[in-house]
């Protein structure tokens, strides 16, 4: 029951974080306050200062205790800040929550059911592959050793030597950050409370792609936030988007491939409606940022922004986008040239 107690507690004080977090954004970026965009925002800007913040002190072998103080006063900063700022707005939003009924209509509470099933799946489903152990083990060796991820999470060894596969990507010293602060028993923490955060995120964001590509029309977005769904059960390769949403959720490359791409596809369409827009590259960037701090995978963002948002520039001629296109994509070319150098010989990260 304690353990329910601190899960549930975890998951509702996250949510809050990324929701000040993304509200301070578009309150900065002057972006239409809504919540969903508010919560993917925020995770988005959330796991970006993350892996800046947390990364030099990997590397430095700064103990966990000292990045969760800091973490945690910059995370109530965050929130009080955006009481005090975002408060007024705020009850304005909570006095149309009676409309969002109307706006939806029965397509309301399908989608509810969608997503809870959802979370119901990825919360019994058990996944005990290799990077299942990794991404619990890393938690725990971290919370049991005060340390960053300076031991195997497969032998309990200390590292002589960083694993370039995995030390750019401070995904899974999050956890260990909300473990360290709440008690939260590193398996729950990782496959429980994340995985219901992630698909959440990961919903909110196909629901924003709806948005956009039927003209703001909600009900055709809640349609296809179901048809997503009914998609994802029914395309199981070990390759697909579906198999990660479902059984990897708290899994790096499973947000790769049900937030960052997908918001990366958000962002095309957002470029492909609103040239002019400057926070759309705001957002993206942010995405390219947060994509290292989830899996080694982020290399190939690169890749997938150039689909997505070089035909629409070229199409409308838009080429002063060039110089924004190529910073939002900097963040992992700098990481895929440090995992080279690491890869290479020429250059060594020295874990003991």
């Amino acid at each position: 029951m304690m353990e329910l107690i601190k899960a549930s507690a975890g998951l509702c004080l996250e949510l809050a974080v990324f929701f000040c977090a993304g509200s301070l954004l578009m309150y900065v970026l002057k972006i239409k306050a809504e919540a969903s965009l508010a919560l993917i925002f925020g995770y988005l800007l959330y796991f970006s200062v993350f892996e800046v913040l947390a990364l030099p002190m990997v590397l430095a072998w700064v103990p966990l205790k000292i990045l969760c103080i800091v973490w945690g006063i910059l995370m109530a900063l965050t929130v009080c800040l955006a009481v005090f700022l975002l408060r007024g707005q705020w009850r304005k939003q909570l006095g149309g929550l009676p409309d969002i009924r109307k706006l939806h209509g029965a397509m309301l509470f399908l989608v509810i059911a969608v997503i809870l099933l959802q979370c119901m799946i990825v919360v019994i489903y058990e996944d005990t592959t290799v990077d299942a152990a990794y991404y619990v083990g890393t938690v725990t060796t971290s919370v049991h050793t005060g340390t960053l991820g300076r031991y195997s999470p497969y032998t309990g060894v200390l590292y002589k030597k960083f694993q370039s596969r995995y030390v750019f990507s401070t995904y899974p010293m999050h956890n260990a950050v909300w473990c360290k602060l709440l008690g939260i028993h590193p398996i729950v923490q990782a496959k429980v409370v994340m995985s219901v955060i992630n698909v959440l995120i990961a919903n909110l964001v196909i629901y924003q792609i709806g948005r956009r590509l039927f003209r703001g029309g909600r009900k055709q977005a809640d349609l296809m936030v179901c048809f997503v769904c009914l998609m994802q059960l029914f395309s199981y390769t070990i390759y697909t988007p579906g198999t990660f949403f479902f059984t990897r959720s708290y899994e790096g490359k499973a947000l790769l491939a049900n937030v960052t791409f997908p918001v990366v596809l958000y962002c095309a369409v957002w470029f492909w409606q609103e040239q002019k827009s400057r926070s759309l590259w705001v957002i993206l960037f942010l995405t390219s940022v947060s994509a290292v701090a989830f899996s080694g995978s982020s290399i190939i963002l690169p890749a997938a922004v150039s689909a997505g948002i070089l035909p629409v520039l070229f199409k409308r001629k838009q080429f002063s986008a060039l110089v924004s296109y190529i910073l939002c994509m900097l963040p992992t070319i700098l990481y895929a040239c440090a995992y080279f150098a690491v890869k290479g010989g020429w250059l060594t990260l020295w874990a003991s």
